[in-house]
């Protein structure tokens, strides 16, 4: 008899494993796409090396985030711009949003923001 029960409990679990990753869902959505973070002049800054990327992810659950406070978007440029020392702005700027979710929002869902583009500093590139 615990055989059965065993071997039921067991498809149970099976069951409930395949139900949570039916209802779970990923997006990926391009936000926006920009010249640059600030105001640039053609010519009037230094690249200062290959296209780099930020990101910032913050938690949701039950209509309550947690993580870092403000823009996602603000968090996300300001760890790329740490990549490189002395970058001031990004250009050819984009940013991206991906969202992971379970459909019981009672449980945590996952939103982050990345941003892409090349580091440069300001000033006349001479």
């Amino acid at each position: 008899m615990k055989m059965k029960n065993t071997k039921r409990d067991m498809v149970r679990g099976l069951a409930t494993v395949a139900a949570v990753a039916a209802l779970a869902g990923c997006m990926s959505s391009p936000v926006t796409f920009c010249t640059s973070s600030v105001p640039v002049e053609q010519g009037k800054y230094s690249v200062l090396g290959p296209e780099v990327a930020g990101t910032c992810t913050q938690v949701n659950w039950l209509f309550f985030s947690f993580g870092l406070g403000g823009s996602g978007q603000r968090h996300a440029l300001r760890d790329a711009l740490g990549r490189v020392p002395g970058a001031d702005a990004l250009v050819g700027m984009a940013v991206d949003e991906e969202y992971f979710m379970l459909v019981p929002f009672a449980l945590p869902s996952f939103f982050t923001t990345r941003v892409t583009g090349t580091p440069v500093k300001m000033g006349r590139n001479d």
